[in-house]
């Protein structure tokens, strides 16, 4: 590690993510358009030789610089140390199952956390070639230019956007949603990569986010994104979220709709 760069500077930990996201969006562009072979990893769960090779690349371009970090991807690697002064968060395409056909709503997801903390990340979409990033404490940028959240306050003016969880019970907990707050927004969307909802959500192009089985290497980057761009992040337990989630609700929003679309999204 060059020590000239403490372990903790977010400044580097951010340009190396920026870096290191740019990279493997360039390997994925000259892949996406091409046929995927695709193999299941879990029920409703997908997972392409590109995922592997992006989170390869993105490893390696870590490890050059810091080799005593840890790692918590999404694509096994038990190859990879699990603890570190800082743990690095990758999802290497978030939306496989977009990219497997060819349709363009997929991320790169990095981040990088101390003790529960996101110091620094980064969601980069290849094919908009829109790079979402943040550092803790200095605010959000979408290609180098500050981002916000949106200021709309009405419900009925809202964009919602969400994803599937995997399983029959998590889906019929998202319809039994979906049919609760239908009449109450403007419209819905579902992307189909949690990270780039996130990260639009940032940017202002959406209002409210919810998932009912939300990964770590979904929501780690974006967290930080919503949270220095002015928006609010809870968990089924109307806390602030943790980057570490295991499974659980995350309710995203531009803060402004906040405590009326937690309160409808957990009403029974």
């Amino acid at each position: 590690m060059n020590q000239e760069q403490p372990q903790n500077d977010v400044a580097a930990l951010l340009a190396l993510a920026e870096q290191a996201a740019r990279e493997a969006g360039a390997l994925l562009r000259e892949q996406w358009r091409q046929p995927q072979q695709v193999q299941h990893k879990g029920f409703r769960d997908w997972v392409t030789a590109a995922d592997f090779a992006s989170q390869a690349l993105i490893v390696e371009r870590i490890l050059t610089t810091y080799p005593d970090h840890g790692f918590l991807p999404e694509e096994e690697a038990p190859e990879l140390a699990t603890s570190g002064d800082i743990i690095w968060i990758i999802d290497p395409v978030d939306g496989t199952s977009n990219f497997s056909r060819q349709q363009p709503n997929f991320c790169i997801s990095i981040a990088a956390t101390s003790e529960s903390q996101v110091l620094a990340g980064v969601i980069y979409d290849p094919v908009r070639n829109e790079l979402f990033a943040a550092s803790q404490g200095n605010g959000a940028t979408l290609n180098g230019e500050p981002m916000t959240v949106s200021n709309i306050g009405d419900p009925l003016a809202s964009i919602v956007a969400f994803d599937w969880g995997h399983s029959p019970e998590k889906r019929q907990e998202t319809l039994d949603i979906l049919q609760r707050i239908g009449h109450e927004v403007h419209s819905f969307r579902a992307l189909g990569s949690a990270a780039l909802a996130l990260a639009w959500l940032a940017a202002g192009r959406l209002d409210a986010y919810f998932n009912n089985n939300i990964k770590a290497w979904d929501l780690a980057a974006g967290l930080l994104l919503i949270n220095e761009a002015g928006g609010r992040c809870t968990d089924s337990q109307h806390e602030p979220c943790s980057p570490l989630a295991p499974g659980g609700y995350t309710v995203a929003t531009n803060g402004q709709l906040h405590d009326w679309f937690q309160a409808l999204i957990f009403e029974r």
